[in-house]
């Protein structure tokens, strides 16, 4: 018998002796969680026998002494069971998860690779191998954010520094270059990418260039990927231009390497962009309905008819307004302080407007049914039709009877 199979042999035994010798005589029990069974995890590429059921769990523990992409197999040995790996951190924590493969890529550090079971139970063969990465070469990036400004106004611009070698890098030189009619550029600012305690030289900006020239101080380099330093560039005139800032490097040997550098274009508009927001909701009534929209001055932004079942949809600037809903012969309904936020929805409750305002002095008292009376069986003022069946009587009567005494606008919730 082969020796894979030996082990699994006597791995199952171990299993079922365990479950046998906890046994106890039949009485009620509370769920316990599945025991979680530390393994020994030793070589890259080679193959590791386990076994995994709803009550055993197998954790692997793995120590990187550098960074490492990696991928982890867990390969059932048969049917009846597929493998869920967890990458724990050392304190516990989930990094990631994958149905029966993971790859991951970590720092150095301590980590556990835990294999449950998705469904089933059963043995599986675990693997974990180093994963091929493609080697991509330093560079240097310019980024504007945003790339779209108006006259006046300023955007950031930001530097960094892509792909540093493990070696990293003592010091740095940026040549900027930019189109000095189109946007003016102020506050220089270098990060900590080189060390808390960099050293620092800034010569300009003028005529369009600038050079920012870093190094780290007491030893200290640019070991990792980020944003050298930043600036602002403010919008002159109407057009565009490109922001450039070439990279030379040292690693400390008295050589400047230049850096292939990516340019980034800055837009100037005088245009104002307005992103709109879009209210919605429903206003009940039996005539027609009219949803109006105000700002802080109470000036009129936006007006609508909702449909006939009431329903309405109005578009504005993003802002703060008061909405009005309104129809001939009703109370109106108000809701103040509605926040419309650009490119999304607000939705109001639904609202039912009160019939029997005639006059529209926002109560609804004798002098609305003197009306009614005054117009007795005829179709004008259209108002006083508040059932608007073309006629004038008592069944409008009735219906500013149920509202009597009621003032408005009514308060839209």
């Amino acid at each position: 018998m082969k020796f894979k199979h030996v082990l699994q042999v006597l791995l199952m035994a171990a299993v079922l002796v365990g479950a046998m010798g906890t046994s106890h005589a039949a009485q009620a029990q509370t769920e316990e969680p599945p025991v979680v069974v530390v393994r020994d995890l030793t070589y890259w590429d080679a193959t590791y026998t386990g076994y995994v059921d709803v009550n055993r769990f197998e954790k692997w523990p793995v120590i990187f002494s550098e960074t490492e992409n990696f991928s982890v197999t867990a390969t059932p040995s048969g049917e009846g069971l597929t493998t869920l790996i967890v990458l724990l951190d050392a304190s516990g924590t989930e990094l990631a998860r994958g149905s029966g493969m993971l790859t991951s890529s970590q720092p150095a550090g301590n980590y556990f690779v835990q294999v449950e079971p998705e469904t089933g139970s059963g043995f599986y063969d675990l693997t974990i191998r180093r994963a091929d990465v493609t080697p991509t070469d330093p560079s240097s990036a310019t980024s504007v954010e945003p790339a779209s400004v108006k006259v006046g106004e300023s955007s950031t611009v930001s530097v960094s520094l892509d792909n540093v070698p493990a070696e990293g890098y003592t010091s740095a030189e940026f040549a900027c270059t930019y189109d000095a009619a189109m946007v003016e550029v102020s506050n220089i600012v270098v990060t900590d990418l080189f060390g808390a305690d960099s050293v620092t030289a800034i010569n300009g900006p003028a005529n369009g260039s600038f050079i920012v020239a870093v190094a780290g101080s007491n030893g200290n380099k640019a070991t990792a990927d980020g944003t050298a330093f930043t600036f602002s560039a403010m919008g002159l005139q109407v057009g565009q231009t490109s922001i450039a800032c070439v990279a030379r490097v040292s690693k400390g040997d008295n050589v400047l390497t230049e850096l292939p550098s990516t340019s980034a274009d800055l837009t100037i508009t005088d245009e104002v962009v307005i992103l709109d927001g879009t209210l919605a909701g429903q206003v009940l009534a039996g005539k027609a309905v009219t949803v109006s929209l105000y700002d802080d001055t109470d000036a009129l932004v936006a007006s609508t008819p909702a449909n006939e079942d009431g329903t309405f949809s109005v578009m504005a600037a993003a802002g703060t307004y008061k909405v009005v809903a309104s129809a001939d012969g009703f109370l109106s309904a108000e809701s103040a302080a509605v926040v419309l936020t650009a490119d999304a929805t607000t939705t109001l409750s639904p609202v039912t407007l009160l019939a029997g305002d005639i006059d529209g002095n926002d109560v609804i008292d004798q002098f609305d049914a003197m009306t009614i009376g005054m117009s007795y069986n005829g179709t004008d003022p259209a108002a006083a039709d508040l059932n608007n069946d073309s006629v004038i009587n008592v069944l409008d009567l009735e219906l500013l009877a149920a509202n009597y005494r009621l003032t408005g606008p009514i308060v839209w919730p």
